[in-house]
């Protein structure tokens, strides 16, 4: 089984890229892992899961609307990819925590769009715009190719 985790706010310029790929992501079905701007509430939800998507915005220093894709297994996310948490314990904390307490899913992708406006208020700049279908779709590719194959009885 597989899930994803849309991470952000609407409220904050770039910091909207998770929530509007989550919208896409609903609209198709998938099933979304909700924190509730908490990420220590993910243990109990991916535990056990095959594969967990991550989407936020991040700050790495490259143009906006720049898609990032980091996958891990056992090991951290690394520190240098800037995901946009506004939250001391964020979801890599979350996900160290969680492969220490073996409750981890057992693969994880992370997608980061790089954003450049985090103001309060402030607009979805245009770049991240145009990058939230293509990752929408992209995470719609992780899940569906490690779906399990429908089996039927004849």
């Amino acid at each position: 089984m597989s899930a994803a985790v849309c991470l952000g706010t609407p409220y904050r310029g770039d910091d909207a890229a998770g929530p509007l790929v989550e919208e896409r992501l609903r609209a198709a079905g998938v099933r979304i892992l909700a924190c509730d701007h908490e990420p220590t509430r993910l243990l109990d939800q991916w535990a056990g899961l095959d594969l967990v998507v991550i989407v936020d915005a991040v700050v790495t220093g490259a143009p906006a609307g720049t898609v990032h894709r980091i996958e891990t297994a056992d090991d951290p996310l690394p520190r240098d990819l800037g995901l946009a948490s506004s939250h001391a314990f964020g979801v890599a904390d979350a996900l160290e925590l969680a492969q220490t307490l073996d409750r981890a899913p057992r693969r994880v992708v992370v997608f980061g769009i790089e954003g450049a406006a985090f103001g309060m208020g402030d607009p979805v700049t245009p770049a991240v715009a145009a990058a939230v279908e293509t990752v929408a779709n992209a995470v719609l590719g992780e899940l569906t190719t490690t779906e399990e194959p429908c089996t039927r009885s004849i």
